[in-house]
């Protein structure tokens, strides 16, 4: 007899990005090395213990905003400039595993540290699928026929 396979929302691997503003009297170079020294390494730790696949800080100070801003103006402005200083990936297989670590009394604690470094104003949320096409520079998931890998947009598309 063959075994059903796993529900699409064991399988398929989410994003989540939550984008901040750090505190106006917080310099970039202060806000990097808490986030790095201090913050990162507790949350490190307590997202590999809950589930957590992948966890990683996008940086974007306002030198890398201003180059940007610059390449979009060359391109004609097609784009919107986004202007947090940063962004956290989390990467998962399903909601279940998220809220296992949001419930986790040392998740509420790492986040009450927050508030003297990170804004609570404007912070952004998503949360998506990840598809990968390319990987450690090969391309990757498609099939002799050059048809992605990647189940059809009707299964993946189910909620988490």
């Amino acid at each position: 007899m063959v075994e059903p396979a796993e529900p699409i929302q064991k399988r398929r691997l989410l994003r989540m990005t939550v984008a901040h503003y750090r505190q106006p009297h917080v310099s970039e170079e202060d806000f990097h090395r808490w986030v790095t020294e201090q913050h990162a390494a507790r949350g490190a730790k307590l997202h590999a213990k809950n589930g957590i696949e992948g966890y990683s800080i996008y940086f974007a100070p306002k030198s890398f905003r201003g180059m940007t801003a610059q390449l979009n103006a060359k391109r004609g402005n097609p784009w919107v400039v986004r202007d947090y200083d940063a962004q956290v990936e989390f990467l998962f297989r399903d909601m279940e595993t998220f809220y296992k670590g949001a419930s986790d009394p040392e998740f509420e604690s790492l986040q009450a540290e927050e508030e003297p470094f990170i804004s609570g104003i404007h912070a952004e949320i998503s949360i998506g699928w990840i598809e990968t096409y390319v990987s450690d520079g090969k391309v990757v998931n498609f099939r002799e026929d050059g048809k992605p890998n990647h189940p059809a947009f009707e299964e993946l598309n189910v909620p988490p």
